[in-house]
């Protein structure tokens, strides 16, 4: 049986998934716990090895979470990487402090992002949201000479 705070979470993930939608197509959130969203096809710019992506985002749960506490965190394909093929700072593949196996052995690799601020409101025009980590997620994409390594 869920709990009012997961409830409360849930309920926030489902208002937002309805808005990732509208920009990103199909969206899936996890209804039992509010542990995660899922977009099924994320564009990226070019200089990577595939035109998109699927994004999976950890939601922060327990108390506080989720949107108290901003995800730290997202999954993707992890079989991505550079045209050149250079290894991605801060993206992970395979099982590690910061990883989880469950999502590692069903083929994601990781990107660990942590925000500097987090200023969650109902209103998502004011604050932040998963829309506003999306876009932080897409910056991340085009910024991806910062994120080779040599």
């Amino acid at each position: 049986m869920a709990d009012f705070d997961s409830t409360r979470r849930v309920s926030r993930l489902q208002y937002e998934a309805y808005f990732l939608a509208r920009k990103y197509g199909e969206v899936q959130v996890d209804r039992q716990d509010g542990t995660w969203v899922h977009i099924k096809t994320f564009a990226i710019p070019a200089g990577w090895n595939k035109r998109s992506v699927q994004i999976l985002i950890d939601i922060p749960h327990g108390t506080p979470g989720y949107p108290q506490v901003a995800p730290q965190w997202f999954w993707t394909d992890h079989d991505l990487r550079t045209v050149e093929g250079l290894p991605i700072s801060h993206f992970f593949t395979e099982e590690s402090s910061f990883s989880e196996a469950r999502y590692v052995s069903k083929g994601w690799g990781h990107f660990c992002i942590h925000l500097m601020k987090w200023h969650p409101s109902t209103d998502m025009k004011r604050g932040h949201s998963l829309v506003s980590y999306l876009d932080l997620i897409s910056m991340v994409f085009r910024d991806r000479k910062s994120l080779t390594r040599h």
